[in-house]
């Protein structure tokens, strides 16, 4: 027995045992451009901003313009955050290839090379540092439509979303969101 009680103790003090994290140890860096993180800073500095904004949009061929102060950018950018390719699982799913253009200016694009990924390509335009430019195209549809969105953000300048869709019942969808900043 007293056997016993000498090896509960150092058993369970064994098992309960884990080393502490270090604190300052660095996180690991994503794989890929962190999109998802870029488009929240976006939306939280638009927001704080209280922008104002023209909106355009066009559907079939019809237009139609609006100045707006009060737009909910995380709805709109929604579509954005969602084409994040930066997950665990996905990192031998994309190609990248980096372009330097000159002294801090990178392009970086990334490529599917999986065909049942919606992210199909994502381009990202840095300058010292800071992303000028993201462009995006997402594979879209269900069983009875086929159809891809073309995503375009320019932090100077605003951002647009085109969708092309083809219904196999029903018309086809030729539809664009621009908003630019005033």
């Amino acid at each position: 027995m007293r056997y016993f009680s000498f090896l509960l103790p150092l058993g369970l003090l064994l098992t309960g045992c884990e080393p502490t994290p270090d604190a300052d140890a660095p996180a690991m860096p994503p794989a890929f451009f962190d999109l998802g993180g870029y488009m929240q800073g976006q939306i939280d500095s638009l927001a704080n901003n209280s922008v104002l904004v023209e909106k355009t949009i066009e559907l079939n061929g019809t237009v139609e313009s609006h100045e707006m102060a009060d737009i909910n950018f995380a709805n709109d950018l929604r579509v954005f955050r969602e084409a994040d390719i930066n997950k665990p699982a996905w990192i031998e799913k994309y190609a990248a290839d980096t372009q330097r253009l000159s002294g801090s200016h990178l392009i970086i694009r990334y490529t599917a090379l999986d065909s049942s990924l919606q992210t199909r390509s994502l381009l990202v335009d840095q300058d010292r540092g800071q992303v000028r430019r993201v462009e995006i195209v997402r594979r879209t549809g269900t069983v009875l439509s086929d159809g891809r969105h073309e995503l375009w953000y320019e932090a100077a300048k605003g951002y647009s979303v085109r969708t092309v869709q083809e219904n196999r019942f029903g018309d086809d969808v030729d539809a664009s969101i621009e908003v630019r900043w005033k």
